[in-house]
């Protein structure tokens, strides 16, 4: 699994990265925090949907 991590810019805003790709950028600290922050949740939900997708295709 990609890390998820909030990076400082040199402009003196925030980017996020998955891995090393930037997903976004020129953020305020608090932005970038909460967006890292909703990217976590979401693939949390998404790989509970998958994990309950494939122990309904099993039964």
């Amino acid at each position: 699994m990609l890390k998820i991590m909030v990076k400082p810019e040199k402009n003196g805003t925030h980017a996020v990265f998955r891995g090393d790709r930037p997903v976004a950028f020129g953020l305020s600290l608090d932005e970038a925090e909460n967006y890292s922050a909703f990217l976590r949740a979401s693939l949390r939900v998404h790989r509970t949907h998958k994990l309950s997708g494939a122990l309904d295709r099993r039964a």
